[in-house]
């Protein structure tokens, strides 16, 4: 079986075989950012790191409003899919593709051109700034290459497939070792040999992806890159707040790493190494929160509604237990880890520091994430993204603005994360109750 029954049987055992897959894949994509500061950290030093940090925010940034889209079709074909509408299945990804083609060529030739600019404004050392602008350039040149594979992974993964997706990455991970090494160890390329061997890796598995939904004769192919204006309007209606949240999100991050290079090089190579290990151990939750979210979606269309509640009280232990054992581990071993990106003092200490602030809070963040998943799977986008961005936006930046030039310390801008985590957990969860647990009984009486 290629696919993965969430609309019924087991739902402990059905998203468990949808998310070890779904894990092991974005473990291997995570590599590739991971792969660039271990090489990076060790061949060049802490100056190279903190230029590749620098530039992973602005990254974020700018592609993920085209990704929060990407998002909101898999939401539209995870409907369709569970209803049994193959046809509207497949206008929807042949849509989504023109969109993200066109969308995707815009970003990368946008971010080529304000690379120095969106630098300069978060205040990026001037010892490492060329570095940065050449990283981030290059990187930019693959955006619609990372976009494509996004896109091809979202529809694969919206009809409960997470195998394909595997395989492509753990291919596009083994070229992305192999020419790190060759261009940053061997040819001395320093980041630019980094981000080229990205560039490279993203194009492989982008291309994966969609031959395999060019060729594949199952009910979601790619048959041609037509758009079709209903199914258009449903993915922005989906989508757009999804990229909104997800852009100015991103943007709080920016604003955090602005602040953060105020504190030196030292302490922004440290937040770095730091955030490639945190990316691993959270990975889990953010796959249980796309697992939430194409689980409620298809048991949505399939008008399987006790599920969709059902589905959120077992993700909830899931992610509850897990939090808890990592952010022990983190707590008290994370310099293991972190020693294999940089081995120096000052950089691993920065670290260690972000890790006794933030591993305790792990468990408000799975509890947020898969809230925001559930609740984005009913179809809430928009209020998902007003309390994701009221709470991991608005109130981190006013946490910054207000409290770090009273207490101008590392360990006040790290304790902004767990407190809005907090926060925006406790608000969605008190809007599932009260306004998505209504409509989901609504919708349960009436049949529809």
């Amino acid at each position: 079986m290629r696919t993965v029954s969430l609309t019924e049987g087991s739902i402990v055992r059905g998203s468990l075989l949808f998310t070890v897959p779904l894990i092991l894949g974005n473990l291997f994509q995570q590599l590739y950012s991971a792969t660039d500061s271990l090489v990076v950290g060790n061949f060049v030093g802490s100056g190279a790191l903190a230029a590749v940090s620098a530039s992973n925010q602005i990254v974020n940034l700018v592609i993920g409003f085209v990704i929060g889209l990407t998002t909101g079709a898999g939401i539209v074909i995870a409907r369709h899919y569970g209803a049994g509408e193959y046809a509207a299945l497949r206008r929807c990804i042949s849509t989504a593709y023109l969109f993200c083609l066109v969308g995707g060529a815009a970003v990368s030739a946008l971010g080529i051109a304000v690379s120095p600019v969106l630098l300069h404004l978060i205040n990026t050392p001037e010892e490492i700034f060329a570095d940065s602008v050449l990283y981030l350039r290059i990187y930019f040149l693959g955006t619609l290459f990372n976009i494509l594979y996004n896109m091809g992974a979202g529809v694969l993964q919206a009809v409960a497939d997470t195998r394909h997706p595997l395989y492509y990455l753990c291919a596009a991970s083994a070229v992305n070792i192999i020419l790190d090494v060759l261009f940053v160890a061997v040819f001395r390329w320093g980041v630019a040999g980094v981000a080229a061997a990205t560039l490279i890796a993203q194009a492989l598995s982008a291309a994966l992806a969609m031959t395999h939904l060019l060729r594949t004769r199952e009910e979601y192919r790619l048959c041609s890159l037509r758009g079709d204006r209903e199914e258009f309007r449903l993915i922005l209606k989906y989508g757009t707040p999804t990229g909104l949240q997800s852009a100015i999100v991103s943007l709080s991050n920016v604003v955090v790493q602005g602040y953060l290079n105020g504190f030196g090089v030292a302490a922004m190579a440290g937040s770095n190494v730091y955030s490639k290990v945190d990316t691993f151990v959270l990975l889990p939750v953010n796959c249980l929160s796309l697992t939430a979210t194409t689980f409620t979606a298809q048991n949505m269309g399939a008008r399987r509604y006790d599920r969709v509640r059902s589905g959120l009280r077992a993700f909830l232990w899931i992610g509850g237990v897990y939090s808890i054992g990592v952010g022990i581990f983190m707590f008290f071993f994370s310099q293991g880890p972190m020693s294999l990106f940089s081995q120096e003092a000052d950089v691993l200490h920065s670290g260690a520091m972000m890790a006794r602030v933030l591993a305790p809070g792990y468990i408000l963040l799975v509890f947020c994430q898969i809230l925001i998943g559930t609740v984005r799977g009913c179809g809430h986008t928009f209020a998902t993204m007003v309390l994701s961005v009221i709470d991991l936006c608005g109130l981190r930046i006013v946490w910054l603005a207000a409290l770090l030039p009273l207490f101008p310390s590392l360990y006040t801008l790290y304790l902004g994360y767990p407190v809005t985590w907090g926060s925006a957990a406790a608000c969605i969860a008190l809007y599932y109750h009260f306004c998505v647990v209504p409509h989901i009984q609504q919708r349960d009486v009436l049949g529809n």
